[in-house]
C-alpha cells in the first residue's frame, strides 16, 4: 500500500485540539484531507483504479472530564471501530478510510475513545460516477482480484486539477438541524475535473431483479439535484 506521510499524518489526528465548537478550524482540516483524496489519491483494486467523487466525515470523541470531546449531535451516526489511519473499514452503511481510532465501551450508555472516518459515498472511473455507498462497495470488492483494495498515490506527473462542493450528508437528520451561520458541512463531492464538468444526472446503472414482473432491469438514480454543479 503507498500511502504519503502527509496523509497519514492528518489522519492519525485530525481534528488535535478541537472542541465541538471549533466549526471553522473543523471544516479547515476536512478539506484540507478532501483535497487530497480527490487530487492524489484513488483505490486500486485489481487492475483497476477508482477514484474519489464523494466523501462524507464521521468522527466522534469523547473522554472523561476531557474538554476536547466531540459529544455533538452531527457526531452521533459514527459507528465505533478500533483501526489504524488509513485502514478500510467495511460496514452496514458502506466502506471508510479510517482515522485513527481507539474505542473502549465501558458500559452500554457510555463509548468512550476516539474514532471515525470518511465513508465512500462515490468513485469514479474516468468520466463515469459509481455512486451510492453500498454501490460503492459492490464496486470495489467485485474488481478486486486476489488481494484486498488499497488506498494509492496517483502517479507524480497526474497533476489533476479538481474543482469540488460541500454539503451537508445525506440522510443524517442532525446535519439539517444545525444553526443556521454554524452549520458544519462535512460532504464534499467533486464537480469538475481538469475543467470538463462531471455529469452527475445519470449515475449508478445497476441491475436489480424486479420481482413483480420476474425479470431483471437496469436503473439509475438521477444525483443532478442533490449534487448541483453551480
Amino acid at each position: 500500500m503507498i500511502i504519503m506521510d502527509e496523509l497519514i499524518g492528518k489522519l492519525n489526528k485530525p481534528f488535535d485540539g478541537l472542541t465541538k465548537k471549533d466549526i471553522p478550524q473543523i471544516q479547515e482540516r476536512c478539506q484540507e484531507i478532501a483535497e487530497l483524496l480527490f487530487k492524489r489519491y484513488g483505490i486500486k483494486c485489481g487492475k483497476r483504479l477508482f477514484q474519489f467523487a464523494e466523501i462524507e466525515f464521521y468522527y466522534y470523541k469523547k473522554e472523561v472530564d476531557d474538554i476536547h470531546n466531540f459529544d455533538a449531535p452531527w457526531n452521533k451516526e459514527t459507528y465505533p471501530r478500533q483501526k489504524n489511519a488509513g485502514d478500510f473499514f467495511f460496514h452496514y452503511s458502506g466502506v471508510d478510510i479510517c482515522f485513527q481510532c481507539n474505542f473502549e465501551e465501558k458500559e452500554k450508555k457510555d463509548e468512550y475513545g476516539e474514532y471515525g472516518g470518511i465513508l465512500i459515498r462515490s468513485i469514479r472511473e474516468g468520466d463515469k460516477i459509481l455512486a451510492g455507498p453500498l454501490f460503492c462497495v459492490n464496486a470495489i470488492l467485485n474488481a478486486c482480484e486476489n488481494e484486498m483494495p488499497q488506498l494509492e498515490q496517483l502517479a507524480p506527473n497526474n497533476n489533476l486539477q479538481i474543482e469540488y462542493k460541500t454539503d451537508t450528508r445525506c440522510g443524517i437528520s442532525s446535519d439539517q438541524e444545525q444553526e443556521e451561520g454554524k452549520k458544519l458541512f462535512l460532504c464534499y463531492y467533486v464537480t469538475h475535473v481538469d475543467n470538463e464538468e462531471l455529469n452527475w444526472s445519470k449515475v449508478s446503472e445497476r441491475i436489480a431483479w424486479d420481482k413483480k414482473n420476474g425479470t431483471f432491469k437496469a436503473s439509475t438514480r438521477n444525483y443532478q439535484k442533490e449534487r448541483p454543479l453551480k
